[in-house]
């Protein structure tokens, strides 16, 4: 059965005067003690099409002007409405008889047989007379060309993550389903919606694994900006992670396998240490297993494990949050496996489940007694802090 340091709790249940949860830490303050939950980061990024700011993923920003037209020349190109790159222009190097360039060599200089403005020279550098302008518009004021009249775009969220090949994302919005995106073959996933007004966004992300294995839901909380793209990047699902046996004897080897980003590595940690207990490689399709010995652990008692991946990209190195915790006893005794301290089943233990636990106080209810022992009383609350994510 479980354990807890008894007199320790006591103290921090009675006297602590105010709960703060910052990132995936538990702080009890105006107290000399401080209870803390060990968390991984990983960092999103976002960006906003439409700011006039390049950031993030964009290739390039002009504010108003994302529409994607015709550029006459290399300096009134136009980026794309997704700011992912810019449409054509005379300069790029493809001819665009659509918008009557006669030429383009890729550049910007003239005399060189191709204008700065995709029009034909003579040897001396001269452009040959023309009946028209280059850039197909029609006559009139000196200088004029068509052209596209900027307006302004929707207001859309993009998000782009990377979960388990061939899987399934579900998408959530504050809470509501929002919509189901697929992974490729190396796991990266992109959904797109317009179903968003300007302001801040709770949107949520989770997914199974081909052994049916569920992950936890991971959150994130950006500010929607009006007739722009908002775009958020680096949305890692964390592994996905289960025991052969949640039961071992002391001497024996836990047995422990998932899914994760191919190619990764899957670093395990039991309870609170800091440093892994094993690091397993992912496979080309994302499947990991491995196994450890369970003898410097603590005999006759509930332990648990999780993990996160890391996985180097083109000129970073990408890391995942933590998974769910999967509790596991070391030892002989017939014990009831401990309940989840996730109460209300949303993938993360927070206030939500301490004000769930603090409701059935004193009880015997089966959703707040973790320890199975016929009370929700301290001890519980021990194993909800244990497992506190924020």
């Amino acid at each position: 059965m479980y354990t807890p340091a008894v007199s320790l709790l006591v103290f921090m249940f009675f006297t602590f005067p105010e709960v703060q949860i910052q990132h995936s830490t538990l702080r009890i303050s105006d107290s000399p003690l401080v209870a803390r939950a060990a968390y991984v980061t990983t960092t999103l990024s976002v960006s906003i099409c439409g700011n006039a700011i390049v950031d993030g993923v964009e290739v390039c920003d002009d504010g108003l002007f994302n529409d994607g037209g015709y550029g006459s020349t290399t300096a009134t190109k136009r980026c794309n409405a997704n700011c992912s790159a810019y449409g054509p222009f005379c300069g790029d190097a493809v001819l665009q008889p659509l918008y009557d360039e006669a030429c383009d060599d890729g550049n910007a200089t003239n005399g060189d047989l191709c204008s700065n403005m995709c029009v034909e020279e003579t040897a001396t550098g001269t452009p040959p007379a023309t009946t028209g302008l280059p850039d197909g518009g029609s006559g009139g004021a000196g200088g004029a060309f068509t052209g596209l009249i900027p307006i302004r775009a929707q207001t859309r969220v993009t998000i782009l993550g990377k979960a388990y090949p061939g899987s399934m994302v579900n998408i959530l919005k504050d809470g509501q389903v929002a919509g189901v995106a697929q992974s490729n073959s190396i796991g990266d996933f992109t959904f797109d919606t317009t179903n968003v007004l300007p302001g801040p966004a709770t949107f949520g992300f989770w997914s199974t694994d081909a052994k049916g294995l569920r992950s936890i839901t991971f959150t994130t909380t950006f500010q929607v900006t009006q007739n722009a793209v908002t775009t958020v990047s680096n949305v890692y699902l964390p592994p996905t992670i289960d025991l052969k046996s949640k039961k071992v004897k002391f001497n024996d080897i836990l047995d422990v396998f998932g899914t994760s980003a191919p190619d990764a590595r899957v670093f395990l940690f039991v309870d609170k240490e800091t440093d892994p207990v094993l690091v397993a490689t992912t496979s080309s399709s994302g499947g990991w297993v491995g196994a450890f010995p369970v003898d410097k652990l603590s005999n006759e008692a509930f332990h648990a494990v999780k993990g996160f991946f890391e996985l180097a990209l083109p000129g970073i190195q990408t890391k995942s949050g933590y998974s769910q915790s999967v509790n596991f006893y070391v030892g002989t005794r017939d014990v009831a496996e401990p309940g989840s301290a996730d109460l209300n089943n949303d993938g993360r233990v927070n206030l939500v489940d301490f004000s769930i636990l603090l409701f059935h106080w004193g009880t015997d209810h089966a959703v707040a007694d973790l320890n199975v022992d016929g009370k929700v009383n301290l001890t519980d609350f021990s194993i909800l802090l244990f497992n506190w994510t924020g």
